[in-house]
């Protein structure tokens, strides 16, 4: 009877350990183990958006033109030791990413990067896939439609839906997000003087450069009478982090000019 007290009582304990240890562990995802570094704050922002938790930058957030870093010996351990690397193609360091550091295939992931909506869905649920985190790219999904369909209200609200513009090609995207209607592109090279004596007989609202490649000043010279702004793409200036942050931030600027 007491040795069958005994292994009843023992068997309790080892239970009850058993079961408070497994309480102890802590559940994390797919994207706790997993390091993503971002060529930009752009694709960043995406990996932020998709349910990424540890992100390394490689471009810094105060470059003027951040798709132009090229990649420096310090950047290589981070690369070769990252689960996932995320970029969008247009960058220099691009080429050398998926043939000049022998990195597998599988951890390299291209994403679209603009402010379609459609765009970014796709983007970030394509990132979240790889990282096992779509409830929480839906979830960020989410903020970031509100955030476009918050600032299409203020330019209603403004009476600035529907008006035309001339936009940077780099910032159609938004402009269309936001219920302007680009009727005429320019950039990302320098205006012709064709483009530039054209562009003065053209009925328009307002001029949108960007901030990371401007080159719409010689239309402002001769639209003088007409607004001009320089929208973000990439994230880091004026305390911008998110793809949110940024669309809140571009609103600004349009309807203060």
């Amino acid at each position: 009877m007491n040795k069958l007290l005994i292994n009843l009582l023992t068997g309790t304990v080892c239970l009850t350990v058993f079961l408070a240890s497994c309480q102890g562990k802590k559940k994390t995802s797919h994207s706790d183990e997993v390091v993503v570094v971002s060529t930009t704050a752009w694709t960043a922002a995406y990996a932020e958006a998709a349910g990424a938790k540890e992100i390394i930058i490689l471009a810094p957030f105060e470059m003027e033109h951040p798709s132009e870093y090229e990649l420096r010996p310090g950047d290589i351990p981070e690369i070769m030791d990252a689960g996932l690397i995320i970029y969008a193609g247009y960058e220099v360091m691009a080429e050398r990413l998926q043939k000049g550091l022998g990195i597998p295939q599988e951890k390299l992931l291209l994403v679209d990067t603009d402010y379609r909506y459609e765009t970014i869905e796709k983007s970030v649920m394509n990132i979240a896939e790889h990282l096992g985190t779509e409830d929480i790219a839906r979830e960020n999904l989410v903020a970031i439609r509100k955030a476009l369909d918050d600032g299409r209200s203020v330019l209603l609200n403004k009476n600035l839906s529907g008006k035309p513009v001339m936009v940077h090609r780099f910032q159609s995207s938004i402009a269309e997000e936001l219920g302007l209607i680009p009727v005429a592109l320019f950039g990302p090279s320098a205006p012709e003087a064709s483009e530039i004596a054209g562009a003065a007989k053209k009925d328009l609202f307002m001029i949108i450069d960007n901030i990371h490649n401007p080159v719409g000043q010689p239309f402002k010279e001769v639209l003088s009478d007409k607004g001009y702004v320089q929208l973000l793409n990439f994230p880091g200036r004026n305390g911008t982090k998110t793809l949110p942050d940024v669309i809140r931030y571009n609103v600004r600027q349009i309807v203060s000019e």
